[in-house]
């Protein structure tokens, strides 16, 4: 869903940051705009692949390409597709095959060469112009069919960051991710990127599968203060900052968990990649939190011995099969926070229940305090900018 599309300042006015970006608004705003309903995108037949399918109310089928930028061959492409999906026939329980299949063209101008192209063609081609129009702080999408004036339009949720015209487009990898969150945490990551890149003229971006970095060189020389990587559709954040929390001279790529509300934790030290111990351990206290919060049989226990952490008589809403897992969990984390090791953000949320639960009042005080372990995201992107000049 559409929260804050990527668009660009161009000299002539506005433009989406990528074709992709392109596609999945029109994808997610085809009715309003054509009145067709989605069957779907980037369907591959005979090896080529259709930017858009879909029917109308008659169930014939349209076919869509979309071109950021004009393009000479859009007619030829189209064309080809069309005798593909006759071949195919895909989707035959919602197309009537028996109807002409309508070819539609989007592009923000058509060169003169499509006009002759079409002129000649045996098969109807519909052209669509689009053009992004700024009415105030709104933003829109409007489609002009070139032969009878028609005009449609959908409201682009944009939102210009203060002070971000000069700063170059965002990569596509990192566009496209974004544009999977939320209003807020869309604003909060342009602004992490902005920080970072108005921080030092010699700080550039570097993008890649799966990883957009920032630093000074892309060799083995370079100087990394940040990165954004990408894990299954996850926006995971990575900063450059001291070992143990900050504290320590030696300096580690460190995976952030963060709520994108300045809300931020340490999870751990990764020297690359996502980090599977991290995913590993989140996942078995993410299903523990589950266990917990599902409606079971309620356990009464008491834990007397001397050498645990937890001691006390407790009332858990657990099923008595994980019960001695939760504990052990618990006396893990309290284990890890008095040691200066670091938690996860399901660490922390399972903790929460523990403080719920537990009838003590010894280590109330510690509770506080695991429960207060998070930190301010903006303090460690400083940081990480801080230790990363001191690098160069």
């Amino acid at each position: 869903m559409f929260s804050n599309a990527s668009l660009k300042k161009t000299g002539s006015g506005w433009e989406f940051v990528s074709e992709e970006i392109l596609e999945d608004f029109l994808y997610e705003h085809l009715e309003i705009l054509l009145g067709l309903n989605v069957l779907e995108k980037q369907h591959i037949v005979n090896n080529q692949r259709c930017d858009i399918l879909a029917v109308d109310s008659q169930k014939k089928l349209v076919v869509l390409e979309l071109k950021n930028v004009e393009d000479r061959g859009i007619i030829q492409q189209l064309t080809r597709y069309y005798d593909a999906l006759l071949d195919e026939k895909p989707f035959s329980d919602k197309v009537d095959y028996q109807q002409p299949v309508r070819l539609v063209a989007i592009t923000p101008n058509f060169h003169r060469d499509n006009f002759t192209d079409r002129k000649y063609h045996t098969l109807d081609f519909q052209f669509l112009e689009f053009s992004i129009i700024q009415d105030e702080e709104k933003f829109y999408l409007c489609l002009k069919d070139i032969d009878n004036g028609e005009i449609s339009k959908a409201i682009i949720p944009y939102q210009e960051l203060e002070n971000d015209l000069d700063l170059p487009a965002p990569p596509k990898a990192l566009s496209k991710v974004v544009n999977n969150l939320d209003a807020q945490q869309q604003k909060e990551v342009l602004k992490v990127r902005q920080k970072i890149l108005r921080f030092n003229p010699k700080i550039q971006e570097f993008a890649s599968a799966g990883s957009i970095k920032y630093g000074s060189g892309s060799g083995k020389s370079s100087k990394f203060c940040a990165e954004f990587f990408l894990d299954k559709g996850e926006l995971i954040l990575f900063l450059w900052i001291p070992y143990k929390a900050g504290e320590s001279s030696r300096i580690g790529r460190a995976r952030i968990w963060t709520d994108w509300q300045d809300k931020a934790l340490i999870e751990g030290y990764v020297s690359s990649g996502v980090g599977t111990k991290i995913n590993k351990q989140k996942r078995s206290m993410q299903k523990l939190i589950e266990a917990i919060e599902t409606e079971g049989d309620c356990c009464k226990l008491t834990v007397t011995d001397r050498n645990r952490i937890v001691k006390g008589i407790y009332t858990l809403p657990i099923k008595p099969t994980i019960v001695n897992k939760y504990f052990q969990v618990v006396n893990r984390i309290l284990s890890d926070y008095e040691h200066a090791k670091l938690l996860t953000y399901e660490d922390v949320e399972l903790f929460k229940h523990y403080k719920k639960m537990s009838r003590e009042r010894m280590g109330e005080e510690l509770n506080s305090k695991v429960l207060d372990y998070y930190k301010s995201l903006d303090s460690l992107v400083d940081l990480a900018l801080q230790k990363w000049l001191e690098r160069l």
